[in-house]
């Protein structure tokens, strides 16, 4: 089974809103991740989505981790 990798979901209801995160699809390619996304996603009339790779976001403030490595491997 092949492993895929994380994309963000996007979406806008009206062209004048702005696109907010829905959610997130595990896909090997680019084409299943749009396949994917609007299949899991469809109970709204979107204007538009976009799909976007996980790793290609650039924090500006980056989350905390919850736990330590120290704890985690004591």
């Amino acid at each position: 089974m092949a492993i895929g990798v994380l994309y963000e979901v996007l979406a806008r209801k009206t062209r004048h809103d702005s696109l907010e995160h829905i959610g997130t699809v595990n896909a090997t390619s680019p084409e299943f991740a749009r396949v994917y996304a609007r299949v899991t996603y469809d109970e709204e009339n979107w204007v538009e989505m976009v799909v976007v790779l996980r790793e290609a976001f650039i924090p500006v403030i980056e989350l905390e981790p919850l736990v330590t490595e120290e704890e985690v491997r004591p």
